[in-house]
């Protein structure tokens, strides 16, 4: 079993609508960008077809990893759509959730053709501790990459 390192996503049928799960391949996120003058960075792996997930968010010196069985996450994504959610649950009442703009979307390829770039501009709606005060409505630049 993959070891995890931020966070773990539950992808359901339902979440790719109109496209297809070849696999158990994963997607690659890399967002970053800065807030409050503080580097930000949410990045790792974010598996196609089955629930873990191994993420990893930055802010500033601090870093905190997102993983199972910790972490429950889902991930809706429907690139043509302009759909890219992201929510991972952690315990207590703790979490991340992660909303790209729908107009920002812009992609290439398919998940059932094997291949899929993204690139989009992300909000975190919620962010977890130690920084749930400060994140809150951050901006990042993601890009997302799944290839068979």
């Amino acid at each position: 079993m993959k070891k995890c390192l931020l966070l773990c996503a539950l992808v359901s049928p339902f979440a790719l609508t109109g496209q297809a799960i070849a696999g158990a391949n994963t997607a690659q996120l890399n967002c970053s960008g800065s807030h409050a003058g503080q580097a930000i960075s949410l990045v790792g792996a974010i598996p196609a077809s089955i629930v873990e997930v191994d993420l990893k968010l930055t802010y500033g010196a601090q870093t905190l990893g997102l993983a199972s069985p910790q972490a429950e996450a889902t991930e809706r994504t429907d690139f043509r759509r302009g759909i890219f959610k992201l929510d991972v649950a952690l315990p207590g009442a703790n979490r991340l959730q992660l909303q790209a703009q729908p107009k920002s979307i812009k992609y290439k390829g398919s998940m059932g053709g094997g291949k899929l770039n993204a690139s989009f501009v992300a909000t975190i709606q919620e962010a977890p501790e130690p920084f749930k005060a400060v994140l809150k409505g951050a901006e990042l630049r993601c890009s997302y990459a799944y290839d068979i």
